[in-house]
This record gives structure tokens, sequence and C-alpha cells, in this order.
């Protein structure tokens, strides 16, 4: 933060801009416009969006790790769309779905549901012999081997996904209000840097990193209250 307050000032501002600058815009943006409201709508949006696409990805992963006949039915299709640049659909959303909250909830899901699968889809399918056999062994079986053994062990891939589903889903919605020019913060983005204020630009795509960091961190603590023998197995 110091060394980008001290090289900053040496910069044009209206290329440019100080940690100093963009916590004043940020005020500014949160006490004389309708920021806060962008904040919150973008957010509601997003959240709707990733909660679908986390329980689709964890379902469809898990699912297609259980039966290889789910697995050869939709493996080609998943690694089709996951390879496909979903930025180049949202026009055809635009069109599908028309302007609004239909159009930015199918860019959330499609941005984050293939890295929730595959990460649910490779930790169920990766999963050691072993402890599986262990449960068996126990006298556990069907959902109660699924509940006791399969889904803990597969938790860290999952919340693995979930972290990695977090930031794709942030860039997804706002893409989306990028590019059908809804008045909300990717609108806000592009509007200030049209008119070359870097400062409020940064206030926003700062908000949404820290909101993202904050929501990652919450998934850790989620993972160290689901699985506490990994905090004690790594001394965290």
């Amino acid at each position: 933060m110091v060394a980008w307050q001290l090289i900053g000032q040496s910069f044009n501002t209206d290329l440019f801009s100080t940690p100093l600058l963009v916590e004043s815009a940020f005020v500014n943006l949160a006490t004389t416009t309708s920021f806060l409201t962008d904040l919150l709508t973008t957010l509601r949006d997003f959240s709707i969006g990733y909660v679908v696409a986390a329980a689709l990805g964890i379902t469809l992963g898990m699912a297609m790790a259980r039966w290889k006949t789910v697995e050869t039915a939709l493996d080609p299709y998943v690694n089709a769309l996951y390879s496909t640049p979903y930025v180049a659909l949202a026009p055809l959303f635009v069109i599908w779905f028309g302007i609004g909250f239909t159009e930015l909830l199918a860019v959330v899901i499609l941005s984050a549901v293939f890295v929730i699968l595959i990460n649910a889809f490779s930790g169920a399918k990766n999963m050691s012999k072993a402890y599986v056999e262990t449960g068996r062994a126990f006298g556990l079986s069907g959902l109660q081997l699924f509940r006791k053994v399969i889904l803990p062990g597969t938790l860290p891939y999952i919340i693995t996904g979930l972290r990695l589903g977090i930031g794709r889903g942030f860039v997804g919605v706002i893409v989306a209000e990028l590019l059908v020019r809804l008045d909300r913060l990717g609108f806000l983005m592009v509007y200030y840097s049209e008119l070359l204020e870097v400062a409020p630009g940064l206030a926003i795509a700062v908000t949404l990193g820290l909101i993202g960091l904050l929501m990652t961190e919450g998934l850790k603590k989620i993972e160290a209250m689901l699985s506490p023998w990994r905090s004690a197995a790594t001394g965290g």
C-alpha cells in the first residue's frame, strides 16, 4: 500500500491512482450516489446464481463420480461447456432471456457451476478406496457411507471449487451488467473508465475484491468446522 501510494503520486492521476484517492472515491460513492443500492443488487444477483451453481455443481459432480453411466453421459458436455468462453454467450442470453435478472442469473450460473462440478467430481473420484473399504468394514453402506465417508473426504475439493466459483461468479455478474449496460456496478465501472476517472473504478473493484476475500475466508471457516480433523492434522 505504501509503495502504491508513493509510486502513484509520481503519475498523472487521470491515468493512475493511489490508495488515498481510492478511499476518497469510495466515501464519495457511498455517500452521494446509489452505490450501496447497486452493490446490494449485484450481490443479490450473484448470491442467488452462486447458490444455484453450487447446488448443481456439487450434485452433478458427485453423481458423475458415483455412477459411470452419468459420467459417460455428461462428461463431454461438461468439458465442452467449461472450455466455452461464457462471456461470448452473454449476448445470446440477452436474446433468449431478455435484459434483467434471468439473464444475469444464467451468466453467473454458467460462470461458476463447472469449476465447482469438476472439483466435486475429482474429489469423489480420486478418494482412496481404503477409506471406502474401511467404512464398509464398519457396516456402512448406501447413504450412510456417502454421508460419513465419501462426503467428508470430498469436502476439501468441494470447498476449493466453491472458492474458485466465487471469483468466476463475480466476473460473470460484472460482465453481464457491463454488456447490457444495466445501471449497476458493471455499468458504473464502464462509466467511470469512459470519463477517465480511475479512482472510482478502482474503488468498485477493490470493494468486490474485499467481499470475495471475506466469502473465501468464510468458506475456510466452514471447512474447519465441518472437518476439524484436517485442522488438527495440519496444526491449523
